[in-house]
Order: C-alpha cells, then sequence, then structure tokens
C-alpha cells in the first residue's frame, strides 16, 4: 500500500523540477533541483515572493517568483527599483525598462479601458487577448500634442541601427515605441510632445486573390463550355506567368472596434530573481492563474508537513480499520468452524454409547 501511496504522490502531487539557468539566483543555483506541489490546494493562497511553476502558451514552463497579485499596482523605474504594496526593492542591472512605469495586474471581472492603459499595460493587455485566442489587430496613429501627423514620419527613425518599417509598427514592444517617439521629437518643431497612439478592432488578415487564381478560375469556367485545348494551354501559360510577376500580400480586415476589455482571470506578475536576460512578466506580460501549475516546497520539512504527514496519518487509519476487520473476520470465522467442530463432535458421541 505504501508503495501506491508514493507511486501517487510523485505523478500526482510532487514534481522535481530542474532550474536550467540562472534566473532565479541566489535563492536556487543553475541546475538546481526543487520541489513544486501540483494539487491546487498548495496554490490556492499565493502571495508575494511565493515560487511557482509556470507554463506558457509554447508548453515551456518557468520557475519565476511572484511579485505582485491580482488588484496589486506596481511602479519599475529605469534604475531597477520596484515598488510594490507589499515590498520595496532593486534589481541588479535591470534593463527591459527604459522609462519608470506604474502597472495594474487585473483580477477576475476587471473592466479596462484600453485608451487609459499606459503603453506596458497595453502590451500585455494584447498578448493576454492574444493568448485568449482572440484575433486582435491594431491601428496606430501619430500625434504632436492634439494634431494627428503623417504616420510616415516613421519610416525616417532607426531601432538598433536599421530603418522602422510601417508594416511593424503597430506591435513593436513599447521600449522601441517610446524611442522611435523621442527620435520624431527631436526633429519636430514646437514643444508638443509626440506620441504613437493605438486602437484596438476585432479583426483578419486575409490574403487576397492573385491575378493567377482568377486567371486559373477563369480558365476553369471556360472549359466547360470549349474543349479548345489551345486555349486552355495559353490560359495556363498565363496564369504560370501572373504568379511569377504578382505577389499577393496579407491585408488587415477591421471588425468591431475594442475599447473595453472584460478580464476572465486573476493575474500575476511573476519574474526573475535577477535583473537582465531574464524572460518573465516584464518582457511576457500577466501570467493567468491557470498558467500556473504548481508551488515550491521545501523538501523534506514542508512536505511532510503538508502531505507526507497528513498521508501517513489516513494510512495509518485506515490500516487499524482494516486490521480491525480482519481481527473480527478472523474471529467470527474461528468460532464458526469451532462451532461446526462441536456439532460433528456431538453427532458422533451416540454412536459410539449404541456399541
Amino acid at each position: 500500500m505504501f508503495v501506491g501511496v508514493a507511486i501517487f504522490v510523485r505523478l500526482y502531487v510532487f514534481e522535481p523540477v530542474k532550474i536550467m539557468d540562472a534566473s532565479m539566483t541566489p535563492k536556487f543555483k543553475e541546475q538546481s533541483i526543487v520541489w513544486m506541489c501540483k494539487i491546487p490546494q498548495c496554490f490556492a493562497d499565493l502571495e508575494d515572493q511565493k515560487i511557482v511553476w509556470a507554463k506558457l502558451n509554447s508548453d515551456e514552463t518557468q520557475v519565476r517568483s511572484v511579485l505582485a497579485m491580482p488588484g496589486d499596482t506596481i511602479e519599475i523605474s529605469d534604475k531597477g527599483k520596484v515598488k510594490s504594496q507589499h515590498r520595496n526593492f532593486k534589481w541588479k542591472g535591470e534593463d527591459a525598462f527604459i522609462q519608470t512605469r506604474r502597472i495594474y495586474v487585473p483580477k477576475d471581472g476587471d473592466t479596462l479601458v484600453f485608451s487609459e492603459l499606459n503603453d506596458v499595460e497595453q502590451d500585455y493587455i494584447i498578448s493576454y487577448l492574444r493568448d485568449k485566442g482572440e484575433n486582435v489587430l491594431v491601428k496606430t496613429t501619430l500625434w504632436q500634442g492634439d494634431r494627428e501627423i503623417n504616420i510616415e514620419r516613421v519610416g525616417s527613425t532607426k531601432i538598433a541601427n536599421r530603418q522602422v518599417s510601417l508594416n511593424e509598427i503597430d506591435f513593436l514592444p513599447w521600449q522601441d515605441r517610446y524611442l522611435i517617439e523621442e527620435q520624431i521629437r527631436q526633429s519636430e518643431p514646437g514643444n508638443a510632445p509626440i506620441k504613437l497612439k493605438r486602437q484596438l478592432f476585432y479583426g483578419k488578415m486575409q490574403v487576397p486573390k492573385t491575378e493567377a487564381e482568377s486567371v486559373s478560375q477563369d480558365s476553369t469556367a471556360d472549359t466547360t463550355k470549349t474543349t479548345d485545348s489551345t486555349k486552355v494551354a495559353a490560359d495556363s501559360v498565363k496564369a504560370t506567368t501572373a504568379a511569377t510577376t504578382q505577389k499577393a500580400q496579407a491585408v488587415k480586415v477591421y471588425g468591431e472596434q475594442i475599447t473595453e476589455i472584460i478580464v476572465k482571470d486573476d493575474c500575476f506578475y511573476l519574474v526573475c530573481k535577477k535583473g537582465t536576460n531574464c524572460p518573465d512578466s516584464r518582457e511576457l506580460g500577466y501570467f493567468t492563474r491557470n498558467q500556473i501549475i504548481g508551488s515550491h516546497v521545501a523538501w523534506p520539512d514542508k512536505i511532510k508537513e503538508k502531505f507526507i504527514e497528513p498521508v501517513m496519518k489516513r494510512v495509518r487509519f485506515a490500516t487499524a480499520i482494516v486490521v480491525d476487520i480482519w481481527t473480527k473476520a478472523s474471529s467470527a470465522v474461528s468460532n464458526k468452524i469451532d462451532g461446526i467442530k462441536e456439532h460433528f463432535k456431538k453427532e458422533e458421541q451416540p454412536a459410539e454409547n449404541e456399541n
């Protein structure tokens, strides 16, 4: 029985997880093994600094620390300083934030107005919607104060020594958009600030039919009217030529504008212990409750306290019941056998007296 319990515990309750990098130093060194409890009771009461095991949409997993809970607001500065409702601290070498930002971490049921979110929060909520399978499109406009200016000004800016394309502006991370705004601000006359504004829509990318596809369809229709093989061959050549000269480009098909987002999950802000070159919520955005698949349990004391001792208590209780039942059953069977023996003994005695 104990072996069965141990197998159950290993498969369904606890998981040894190896930390493959230095993301959680100094608490956990690279190649450290940490034990994660996978049953919901173990992470029903998450709190600040709790070490958790989280799953990404790519099915990769990460061991990270809780920085902010649902409903919390945190502030992260360009110096790596962090202010939260629970504590203040500083990352060493933090490089994800090039300007101070306040970030609200949504809770289940929150209604967020997209236009009122800052650039970081907009990035996070777009990522949240996409992770939920929503087809969302972004439309970007360029403003100087209250005046809209030509968005093509973006094409004169550079990121990492390369020219910025208008095709990528909608989904560039907030740091890149901020740098673009600063470059345009330096070259535009006037004191009004430069701002890239985004609107969010339900929509999709659609590839229009190429000339080759149209010709191919016309050719198919023509063959139902004529058996002129020469014409069919000519149309085939024309379609092939068109396919090599015309390249279809996907176009955005905008649907309903998204002005408000109702959050349907508790969200968490999970981070590395180190400040730089470590993917966490600073880069990936919010982690939802269902992405957290385990909570760290110190080995072996807390495992004994939280699981092994309660399980062994139940095992001992169950064993006592089984022993008691077995004892009573054995006693009853033994008494029954004794009764049967006594019955046969009494039947044999009269026969002996007659002789």
